[in-house]
């Protein structure tokens, strides 16, 4: 594998407003700040007014830090993403978990279930009142990359996947140069054509989908429209059905290898066979790619080994700050392989 990891500009650097500054700004005392944040009546409503004031001006969360539960940052790792149960998000945060635990760092995850503006901030002040160590977000769709843009600048963060995040350490599967790799791999079998299955949030200029446009535009090939899937294999399934029935499709790349699945189940519903009639390609490498009829060709990922370097370069950064360093944020790349199998091959005359 490789592991290539590149200094970027040093970002500006924001401080998160403490219980001292709160202090200052209304012309209080810690303790009566303190006072205020547990709802003790022993303080004027003068005092409350100016205090109320503060907080809203410096944006200060009070959490179990504020209360005085603790004086620090938890020694924790906060795991943001909008789905755990897809193969690629769980292997992920198996890889997060393995390597937070050998550092004696605990691990929670916040699972972003509701896409709407107002739900997204509830998700990051749940995160933010937890007041960890840091954020690894797992930016695989664009529910993710919303939820990082709404994380505060003082929050410490690393990101896995998805768009440059030049400002930020951050994780790359290099699933750009992965999708054109594997058009690449279809024109050389020698099929005129290859079509593509998108998977939700499947954009951006580093994303699988644009490798594949990417590739057949530099070998000057047709770009066919673009179909869209659900995570679902039983809707892959379905638009398998209608798959079957393009005119001059022979090959197809999937998304992922779940929809990958459900299309050869879909193709082959419809009397049609894979790879004899059309080939299909996957993406990630799923447990069930190599037992699958016909095994499937796709594309490995190495989902734990990301987990483990996004905890890797977190507590390498908080470490430097420990020391009164302040790292340039760094871009790692993980290189993945092609894994040949069964449900690609050259088509027929």
């Amino acid at each position: 594998m490789e592991d290539r990891q590149v200094h970027m500009p040093r970002p500006k650097e924001k401080r998160a407003p403490v219980i001292k500054d709160v202090a200052a700004l209304a012309n209080v005392s810690v303790s009566t700040v303190s006072r205020y944040l547990n709802d003790s009546p022993r303080i004027s409503d003068e005092s409350r007014e100016r205090i109320a004031h503060a907080i809203k001006l410096l944006d200060y969360h009070p959490s179990r830090v504020a209360r005085g539960l603790v004086n620090s940052a938890m020694k924790s790792i906060v795991v943001l993403t909008s789905n755990t149960t897809l193969y690629g998000s769980a292997m992920t945060i198996q890889g997060i978990e393995d390597e937070a635990r050998a550092n004696n760092y605990p691990v929670s995850i916040s699972k972003l279930a509701d896409d709407s503006t107002d739900g997204l901030r509830a998700s990051i002040t749940m995160v933010t009142d937890q007041n960890p160590s840091g954020v690894i977000v797992m930016k695989y769709d664009a529910l993710a990359a919303q939820a990082l843009q709404l994380l505060p600048d003082t929050v410490t963060k690393v990101v896995i996947a998805g768009d440059r995040e030049p400002d930020l350490d951050q994780v790359d599967l290099r699933e750009n140069q992965s999708g054109r790799e594997i058009t690449r791999y279809l024109l050389g079998l020698g099929h005129r054509n290859v079509f593509h299955v998108t998977i939700p949030g499947g954009g951006g200029g580093y994303s699988r989908t644009a490798g594949w446009e990417a590739q057949l535009r530099a070998e000057d090939k047709p770009i066919p429209d673009m179909m869209h899937c659900s995570w679902a294999p039983s809707d892959a399934r379905e638009l398998g059905h209608r798959v079957a029935h393009i005119d001059g499709l022979t090959a197809v790349f999937a998304g992922n290898d779940e929809v990958a699945m459900g299309l050869i189940r879909g193709i082959e519903d419809e009397g049609r066979r894979v790879p004899e009639d059309i080939s299909v390609i996957g993406f990630d490498d799923h447990p069930l790619a190599c037992v699958w009829d016909p095994p499937l060709t796709t594309y490995r990922q190495d989902f734990p080994a990301a987990g483990r370097r996004a905890v890797q370069l977190l507590l390498s950064r908080l470490k430097a700050r420990e020391e009164g360093e302040e790292l340039p944020p760094r871009f790692v790349e993980l290189q993945g392989a092609l894994v040949e199998r069964s449900s690609a091959a050259p088509p027929r005359d």
